[in-house]
């Protein structure tokens, strides 16, 4: 990135800039961006002992870095040893990671990733992503899950047993064998549903999954976010196998939590009868987890044993606020699934159109709706397909008819309505003449492409931007937002192409942060002189195309700099690959650094 300034300040500024930009490349070990034609070797540069002077300015701004993700590491061994590992970026080319710092307070760790940067320094805008690895002190800690919060992005792991390892008994140091722990939770699994005992049930929320007995809907069994606990149910403990009671009982607290705690190492039998005198109020219903109202525990000496739960469906609750006297019928298209506008078939052919539509009115739609014919070329003998499972406002559902092309060459069309169980017509946004439609053309269909004959390719480039003496930017710069900063305008034009850049294809999407992962990997390319690169011999599917500048492979080519194309600071690409299909403006656009 540049900033357009005076020539005087230009000058000025010089100095600095040189200071922060070796600053830049003593942290990162990267020495200046190597010509193409001709890199200078590593052997060939001496690069001076860092000092306590060059390092850090004798003045320095800190903060905390910018986290994106965390991703949380539990080695195999025992004691169990669990890392973070932190991805960011840091907001310009002088500012550094200068601590990583972990505490633990009671379950939740909290790591602090502190910043240090010079006062008053100029230094390049573009974002320079981090990575950190940080080791939490685990040992010694309590079965149990624990939160992980670095700089504001949480996760969890959890330890299913103690993370210690025995020690020897000794005649001196007796221990309390009786201070094991079982703990859990009540909770309702949300199901909320319109219908009852012979009538057709249809599911409302996304809670619910199909009865054991195929009959209506019941909760998923599951504890998902926003499903309450439930408070004063009696929970009682007994020892040995189930079923067996008489041990302890206690009720749950507000949020539906229950402790036995003081206990040794054993079989336990924790059970909730819902018949009980204290139970009464979650009848009728029934448990969806673990299926019964009982479950066996076995726990070791001081084991603290959580998530001993049990799920809750009321058969009547939640209660729908769906008033179905005077809801409204709508649909929403999602996408075609087949058959795309003016495919060609050929003359009587038979196919198969399916659509994905959304139901977006307020009422539910049941077994009795159906897709009918509603005009234009009706292409076959189906004049209405129903509904083969119930769909709730919201939810969205798969329709498709079978069809027959005509015999004679032409373009064809095709309208649809939906219909509810009283015949009336509506169609997207409620309206009865906005149909969904098949368009086919029949003519002679193109041939087949051969297999994995498809080719992803592209040009690395250097995208050039400078400021010149008058302190003007340079043709091809773009500025940043107003801020007097520019960067290369992401536009291919006579500019240098960037030879020995490796290029990775993987399969599936592009990650929202880094590098493809190395499973999805299929193969690297390296760019020829003129900067190319291809992947022949593919099959149709979802690809992505990615250059991780930081790869030992890329980076002393590239840093410092950043990405201008396909998007600033953007280093991949999906592609969604067609049979026989040819991609070769998968391009990549690169600002050194000045």
């Amino acid at each position: 990135m540049k900033q357009c300034k005076s020539l005087l300040i230009t000058v000025l500024l010089l100095f600095l800039l040189t200071a922060c930009s070796d600053l830049a490349n003593q942290i990162l070990g990267n020495t200046p961006t190597p010509e193409l034609a001709t890199a200078t070797p590593e052997s060939a540069v001496a690069t001076p002992e860092p000092t306590a002077t060059t390092a850090i300015a004798a003045e320095t701004v800190t903060g905390l870095a910018t986290v994106d993700s965390i991703e949380i590491q539990m080695l195999a061994s025992f004691p169990v040893q669990v890392n973070v590992r932190a991805r960011g970026d840091l907001p310009d080319g002088c500012t550094l990671i200068a601590q990583s710092n972990a505490t633990r307070q009671g379950t939740t760790y909290t790591v602090a990733i502190s910043t240090i940067r010079p006062a008053g320094s100029v230094c390049t805008q573009a974002l320079v992503p981090f990575e950190e690895l940080i080791p939490l002190d685990v040992v010694d800690l309590p079965a149990g899950t624990y939160t992980v919060d670095v700089n504001g992005i949480t996760g969890s792991f959890t330890l299913d047993t103690a993370n210690t390892l025995a020690a020897e008994p000794t005649a001196t140091a007796p221990t309390d064998a009786n201070n094991a722990i079982i703990n859990g939770r009540i909770w309702h699994d949300l199901c909320t549903v319109i219908g009852g005992e012979g009538e057709e049930q249809v599911a409302l929320s996304a809670g619910c999954v199909a009865a054991g007995d195929g009959i209506g809907f019941e909760a998923n069994g599951k504890l998902e976010d926003g499903e309450p606990g439930l408070a004063s149910v009696l929970v009682s403990l007994g020892e040995g196998d189930c079923p067996s009671v008489g041990l302890a009982t206690t009720l749950t607290d507000a949020d539906g939590d229950y402790v036995f705690d003081g206990l040794a190492a054993g079989d336990y039998c924790v059970s909730i009868d819902e018949e009980a005198a204290d139970n009464v109020f979650l009848l009728p219903g029934n448990w969806t987890f673990p299926g019964i109202g009982q479950t066996a525990v076995t726990l070791t000496e001081s084991e603290i044993r959580t998530a001993v739960n049990f799920g809750w469906d009321y058969q009547f609750l939640p209660e729908s606020d769906i008033d179905l006297e005077n809801c409204t019928n709508s649909m929403a298209f999602v996408a075609d699934l087949s058959i795309p506008d003016d495919t060609v078939l050929a003359p009587g052919a038979n196919f198969e159109k399916g659509w994905r539509l959304r139901n977006s009115g307020t009422c539910p739609w049941t077994t009795g709706y159906s897709l009918v014919f509603a005009g234009g070329d009706q292409m076959g003998t189906s004049t209405a397909v129903s509904l083969t499972s119930p769909v709730a406002p919201g939810q969205e559902v798969t329709l498709s008819v079978t069809l027959t092309a005509p015999e004679t060459i032409g373009t064809y069309r095709s309208d649809w309505l939906l219909a509810n169980s009283s015949g009336q017509l509506f169609g997207v946004d409620g309206f009865p003449d906005e149909v969904i439609w098949v368009q086919i053309v029949v003519g002679v269909p193109e041939s087949t492409p051969e297999p994995n004959s498809a080719v992803i390719g592209g040009v690395v480039w250097e995208d050039i931007c400078f400021i010149r003496a008058d302190g003007t930017p340079s043709v091809g710069c773009a500025e940043i937002n107003g801020t007097g900063f520019y960067r290369g305008d992401g536009t291919l034009i006579n500019e240098p192409r960037l030879a020995g850049i490796t290029v990775i294809l993987a399969t599936g999407p592009c990650p929202d942060v880094g590098a493809p992962a190395p499973g999805t990997i299929l193969q690297t390319a390296l760019t020829d002189r003129n900067g190319l690169y291809r992947f022949p011999n593919l099959d149709e599917g979802l690809y992505c195309v990615a250059i991780d500048a930081l790869s030992p492979a890329n980076v002393n080519f590239l840093i410092p700099g950043n990405w201008t194309w396909p998007a600033p600071g953007t280093g991949a690409q999906g592609i969604n690959l067609a049979a026989g299909e040819e991609r070769l403006e998968v391009d990549f656009g690169w600002d050194y650094q000045e």
